[in-house]
């Protein structure tokens, strides 16, 4: 599948995910066909992006590299997993590349029409991938709070493929991901929070020990959760009544106790489930230490990010309000290189994002600038008198530097 803006879509194409309004409300179905009039819908209710199935190669072409094809049944592998990048953009295959028209494209004049950017997403887990790993995750938890079986063990094997994944991609702690929002999930959290811990983990060069506790320790973290009775989806829990924050504050306790005595789990990932909510200057819980081990804020800095931009104990913000929280709490509640670690691997405003610079106009993230979190390229599609771009204009705020991002439009 493919991330595409309403204003390219045309009839026929086939819509590859749900389109959710901000409260998630479902308004075109995966699966249904667009026609104009859905197109015209859309525009009106304010939706930028959608996700579209990937057109079906002609002749039987292969497909390039970022963008792969589904697996395959009679395939005994999947594809690495990790670094996916959604594209639409094609190149020449080498045979194209080395035959007589292509020689003659090359002297072709230079003032053709540049060729126009698709829109591109960087994501650590492909999407079904991601999907399938939280459905295992969640299995495997649910069978150990509600039957005490055996099972739990199964967690160090999911955490061991997902780390094999991210390890398969080159330069892996090299690129800005597209992190996006979504509802208050906890087996997506657990999910979420350990692909980025590890990412950090092997961006700080920890220990191959050290990352595969992390991991496991990521995707165990909130497993006191299920303990709860208290709501915690999309709730500020400091402005619960104090006997449910005290409730709530225990969940980390509820999950050490129920893991406490896995011969199979180190002493550091054990202690990342009970401490993961502890903070350097000691304002956390639940035991209010200012004893805090890099591989706990490790995980504790990824936690804090994904509560916000999902919901978990907290009022959902934006991926960038999320980021700019954390980069205030710098040396205070993680340190300053754990952090550092975190905002070069993160994209401040993710694929799709509907922004307005610091010129008046308005535009369409389409993808990012790696080292470059906070400068992505930009699709203008409003000029600065609010009016609609009648021909494509892109740019690109690594070349142009007196743009800048002000604010993302709702």
């Amino acid at each position: 599948m493919r991330l595409v803006t309403v204003e390219d879509l045309k009839d026929g194409d086939i819509l590859a995910n749900d389109v959710l309004l901000e409260d998630y409300t479902v308004v075109l179905g995966k699966g249904t066909v667009i026609k104009e009039p859905y197109i015209e819908k859309l525009r009106e209710m304010n939706i930028f992006t959608v996700y579209i199935e990937d057109e079906p190669a002609l002749g039987g072409a292969k497909e390039e590299k970022s963008a792969p094809a589904p697996k395959k049944k009679d395939e005994p592998k999947p594809a690495p997993a990790s670094s996916r990048t959604q594209a639409t953009a094609s190149a020449p295959s080498k045979a194209q590349a080395s035959s007589p028209a292509a020689s003659q494209n090359k002297k072709a004049p230079e003032n053709k029409p540049k060729p126009r950017i698709e829109m591109q997403a960087v994501t650590i887990l492909r999407d079904d991938v991601e999907k399938q790993v939280s459905d295992k995750v969640k299995d495997i938890l649910e069978l150990h709070v509600y039957q005490r079986t055996e099972t739990l063990k199964q967690i160090a094997e999911t955490a061991k493929n997902i780390i094999s994944d991210i390890l398969e991609e080159d330069e892996v702690v090299e690129k800005v991901y597209d992190v996006k929002e979504r509802s208050a999930d906890i087996y997506e959290h657990s999910v979420q929070v350990c692909t980025i811990a590890t990412l950090i983990a092997l961006k700080l060069g920890l220990s191959e020990r050290e990352v595969y506790d992390i991991g496991v320790a990521s995707l165990m973290h909130d497993l006191g959760l299920r303990y709860l009775v208290v709501r915690y989806e999309d709730q500020d829990i400091n402005l619960l009544p104090t006997k449910d924050q005290e409730e709530y504050k225990k969940h980390s306790i509820y999950g050490y106790t129920a893991i406490k005595g896995e011969d199979w789990l180190s002493e550091n990932a054990k202690n990342i489930v009970l401490n993961h909510h502890e903070r350097k200057d000691g304002s956390g819980y639940p035991l209010g230490t200012d004893l805090v081990s890099r591989m706990v804020q490790i995980v504790g800095v990824c936690d804090e990010f994904d509560e916000l931009i999902c919901g978990i104990g907290k009022a959902r913000v934006r991926v960038h309000e999320a980021i700019n929280l954390i980069r205030n709490y710098s040396g205070i509640w993680y340190d300053d290189d754990i952090v550092e670690a975190f905002l070069q691997l993160i994209a401040v405003y993710p694929v799709g994002s509907k922004v307005k610079t610091n010129q008046g106009e308005v535009g369409i993230v389409m993808r990012q600038n790696f080292h470059f979190p906070e400068r992505p390229i930009l699709r203008i599609i409003e000029d600065k008198y609010g009016q609609v771009m009648r021909t494509e204009k892109f740019v690109d705020l690594i070349k142009d530097t007196t743009v800048v991002i002000q604010t993302v439009i709702k």
